[in-house]
């Protein structure tokens, strides 16, 4: 019987955040299997980028809603944004039908789903990464009422909400011991198999070996060992790709030390995503030890799906590192601060045949457990 489903969200297609292209995904997948979605979201605005979007229209028989949202980076203009994603969100999702879907962040859409609930309203709740815990582990927030008010907002939201939603095993068990009583699932982040897809890379003779690390540079990436190992080898190109608050750090350092091997790109559209992440032969990924069971690269799914190796700057005792050296579908870094051990597993991956082992064994690994289809079974489930 086909649902009524209404995603509840901070950012949507042109925007280039990554949780807004996996929604739009879903969204679309829900949709094309007969049921009713609708997007509430807001004007493109991620990482200060703005693309011209509509206020309606309708892709690919999902109903898009966009409204004006409040920008700034100072403490002030953050709780202003919060409290009027909060207030707006409450508002519009209170004239839609249907089981709503709401991110953790921010957690201003999942107090105004937690306030719809009280009205009998359904929801299911996306932990794509477990705050207060995630920004006292950063240093982005400190112990106080900042981090209890932010702690209240997950616990109310996980409490009423129909299903919590992690993307790990290790999420569940840190959502389960904040809110014991919660129906908790994992499903893990998903791609679209057939937008993503290996593809053939014919490079010349000597020409370098391209490390790409495509999407934000945040604090949960510790980069500058990646960048100095690429700096101090031959024959190497590292391709940053996006934006992010380490990306003047990373540039000022490559400046700094005159490695022309080190180049920046900005972010790419989601209909140029796929000839991007094939545009290399190894691709990085990087999750901060302290953020671990509290957060999963996003990108994750979509190198799996492009068939290129990983590597990964995590330890292999991270859930991160643990999974790419358990599919071997790429190299981990023990100490993803340390230049030496990177630049030696960037020199083992110079061996074209052990790259091109591991990226068919990464696309394996997608089309086996990531795909768009099996993470709507669920949603379509919970719904």
């Amino acid at each position: 019987m086909p649902k009524r489903i209404t995603f509840l969200l901070p950012y949507f297609p042109p925007d280039v955040a990554a949780d807004g292209q996996l929604f739009a995904l879903l969204a679309r997948e829900l949709a094309a299997r007969g049921h009713r979605v609708q997007v509430l979201t807001y004007k493109p605005r991620y990482q200060g980028l703005s693309e011209i979007a509509p206020r309606r229209e309708n892709l690919d028989g999902v109903s898009v809603r966009r409204w004006w949202a409040p920008g700034g980076k100072s403490l002030w203009a953050r709780a202003l944004g919060a409290w009027w994603l909060m207030c707006s969100g409450a508002w519009r999702a209170l004239f839609c039908r249907g089981t709503l879907i709401v991110p953790s962040s921010p957690p201003g859409l999942a107090l105004a789903a937690w306030q719809l609930s009280l009205l009998g309203r359904r929801y299911l709740y996306v932990l794509h990464d477990i705050h207060p815990e995630l920004g006292l582990a950063l240093g982005a927030m400190k112990p106080g009422a900042a981090a209890g008010l932010v702690r209240l907002a997950g616990n109310l939201a996980m409490g009423r909400a129909q299903a919590v939603i992690t993307l790990t095993e290790g999420m569940k068990q840190v959502a389960r011991a904040r809110s014991p009583h919660a129906r908790v699932e994992v499903q893990p982040n998903w791609v679209d198999l057939d937008a993503i897809a290996p593809k053939p890379r014919q490079p010349a003779p000597g020409a370098p070996l391209i490390i790409q690390y495509s999407g934000n540079m945040g604090l949960l990436h510790d980069l500058e060992g990646l960048t100095r190992a690429a700096g101090r080898l031959t024959g190497v190109e590292l391709h940053y790709v996006g934006r992010g608050v380490r990306l003047a750090e990373i540039k000022a350092l490559a400046q700094r030390e005159q490695w022309k091997q080190v180049k920046f790109f900005d972010y790419k559209p989601l209909s140029e995503l796929a000839a991007s992440l094939g545009d290399c032969d190894v691709a990085a990924i990087a999750l901060t030890a302290r953020a671990d069971r509290l957060a999963m690269p996003s990108k994750l799914q979509g190198i799996l799906a492009s068939g290129r190796p990983l590597l990964c700057l995590a330890g292999p005792d991270t859930e991160l590192g643990a999974l790419v050296e358990r599919e071997q579908a790429g190299l981990t870094v023990k100490n993803p601060a340390d230049a030496e051990e990177i630049a030696a597993a960037i020199e083992r991956l110079r061996d074209p045949e052990l790259r091109k082992a591991m990226g068919q064994r990464a696309r394996r690994l997608a089309e086996e457990r990531y795909g768009v289809a099996r993470a709507a079974d669920v949603y379509e489930q919970l719904a």
